[in-house]
């Protein structure tokens, strides 16, 4: 009986072993495939945390979006959003010295190319969040359409392509980010969640990767 009750246990833990740190959703290892639809959810759902100061709920909105949109076992997931939610928790309470939030953008873009084999450079990818994000703060620089361009050159380095072809993506979540920010704590989050779909659905498609071409027939 203790040499089962040992078994057991052994393969409980190794189970658990397997679904934190090996287990991974189902398709392919790729930021540019992912559902549309649930992604606005999780981001519309995350800005409300972030504004609310509700860090914890922001964490798990995180873990969970990285775990299923980019295909992260629970720990990978776990690790990469702890550095976004740090990021954005420091961002949130800074007012000045944005800078101090790169080392975590870093790390968790960093995680994103090793995980996907992708070619960016997380750095670069870092400073082009980054620098969206301080535009919202800037009545100088907070238009739609600068939003937008900054998001597009993010979106353009993040999926390695044109920024001409994320562009109209970029500036419907810019617009989002716009109307959110006009209505603070009144904000209409059902008219900003419509245009976070039509976003999501926009990239989605703009960063679909082309089809392989058929091998010459013989």
């Amino acid at each position: 009986m203790r040499r089962l009750l040992l078994l057991v246990g052994v393969l409980l833990s190794g189970g658990a072993l397997y679904v934190v740190a090996i287990h991974t959703p189902p398709g392919p290892r790729s930021l540019r495939v992912f559902d549309p639809d649930r992604m606005a959810d999780l981001e519309l759902r995350m800005w409300q945390a972030y504004y609310a100061k509700q860090r914890v709920r922001l964490f798990a909105l995180l873990v969970t979006m990285l775990h299923e949109q980019n295909r992260y076992p629970w720990a990978k997931a776990t690790r990469a959003g702890f550095h976004l939610a740090r990021a954005a928790a420091t961002f949130g309470d800074a007012r000045g010295d944005y800078e101090r939030v790169l080392p975590d953008l870093e790390r968790a873009y960093a995680i994103a190319r090793d995980w996907n084999g992708a070619g960016f450079d997380p750095k670069e990818v870092a400073r082009a969040e980054l620098a969206w994000w301080a535009a919202r703060r800037n009545p100088g620089a907070s238009t739609v359409e600068n939003v937008g361009a900054l998001i597009a050159e993010e979106y353009s380095l993040l999926y390695e392509v044109s920024r001409e072809r994320v562009t109209l993506a970029a500036a419907r979540r810019a617009e989002a980010a716009a109307l959110r920010d006009s209505g603070r704590a009144n904000a209409d989050w059902p008219t900003i969640s419509r245009i976070l779909r039509d976003s999501y659905r926009e990239l989605r498609v703009a960063v679909a990767e082309p089809p392989k071409a058929a091998p010459p027939t013989p």
